[in-house]
C-alpha cells in the first residue's frame, strides 16, 4: 500500500500501482486531491465526475476521447494539461506506457463509469458511485462486474450492438474490495 506523504515521486510511486488504479497521492488535506494513474492500453470505461477535474501528462503520450463537449479528442503530451467539465465523460487512451495526474475536489462526490456504442456513439450503459464513500477502484471493479454480469446492459438501445464483456483481468482493483 502506497503511503501518502507531503510530496512523492509520482514516477517512484508509478511502479508500485496498477494500471488505471487512480491511487491518491496528496496528503488528506490536500484541496485539490491528486490522483495518479499509469498504463497502456486503453481505459476500460469512460469515467465520469460530479465536479470538475484537471487531467496532467506525467510521461508518455495519449488520447484523450471526451463525450457531451464540442471537443471530442485531443492529444496529451507531456506537461500538457485538460481542463474537464463537470459530468463529462472521459476516456484515455495511451500510445505508449503514460502517467497522469488527475486533480480532484476533496469532496468529489458521485463518479461513474460508462461505456459507449463505437458504431453510433449512444451511451450504452452507466454505473455512478460516490467516490468519498469508498475506494473508486471500488466503484471501477463493482461497475465493471456489473456491465459483464447482465447481457442486457452490453445491448446498445440505439443500434442494438452486443458489446463483448470487459476483460478486468490484469487490475488490481480487487485488492480495495470492501467486506461484506
Amino acid at each position: 500500500m502506497i503511503k501518502r506523504a507531503r510530496f512523492q515521486n509520482v514516477f517512484d510511486l508509478a511502479g508500485e500501482i496498477g494500471p488505471w488504479d487512480e491511487t491518491l497521492v496528496a496528503p488528506p488535506f490536500a484541496d485539490p486531491q491528486v490522483y495518479m494513474s499509469r498504463g497502456s492500453s486503453p481505459q476500460p470505461f469512460f469515467l465520469i465526475c460530479e465536479k470538475d477535474t484537471l487531467l496532467m501528462q506525467c510521461t508518455g503520450i495519449a488520447d484523450v476521447e471526451l463525450r457531451y463537449t464540442n471537443m471530442r479528442h485531443t492529444r496529451l503530451e507531456v506537461g500538457d494539461i485538460l481542463y474537464i467539465p463537470a459530468g463529462t465523460p472521459c476516456r484515455i487512451e495511451p500510445q505508449e506506457e503514460a502517467i497522469h495526474l488527475r486533480f480532484k475536489a476533496i469532496t468529489p462526490g458521485l463518479e461513474g463509469v460508462a461505456w459507449f456504442c463505437p458504431s453510433c456513439d449512444a451511451e450504452v450503459w452507466r454505473h455512478e458511485f460516490h467516490a468519498g464513500a469508498l475506494p473508486v477502484q471500488q466503484g471501477y471493479l463493482d461497475g465493471c462486474r456489473a456491465f459483464n454480469a447482465e447481457v442486457g446492459r452490453r445491448i446498445c438501445d440505439s443500434c442494438r450492438t452486443v458489446h463483448p464483456q470487459v476483460d478486468i483481468t490484469g487490475y488490481s482493483w480487487a485488492r480495495t474490495e470492501q467486506p461484506g
